[in-house]
C-alpha cells in the first residue's frame, strides 16, 4: 500500500464514515427532542405525532 493510497483511504473513507455517523446521530437526537417537546405541549391530547 503506497502512502497516497493510505492518505486517500484515511481522508475519504474514515472521515466520510465519521461525518455520516455524526450527521445521522445528530438528526436522530434532533427528532427525539422535537418529539419530546411536542408530547409535553400536548399532554391533554392522547394522540402524539411521534
Amino acid at each position: 500500500m503506497s502512502l497516497s493510497t493510505l492518505y486517500n483511504f484515511l481522508i475519504y473513507d474514515v472521515l466520510g464514515n465519521t461525518l455520516s455517523t455524526l450527521l445521522i446521530t445528530g438528526a436522530g437526537y434532533t427528532v427525539k427532542k422535537i418529539c419530546s417537546r411536542s408530547r409535553t405541549q400536548d399532554e391533554d391530547n392522547d394522540q402524539t405525532p411521534c
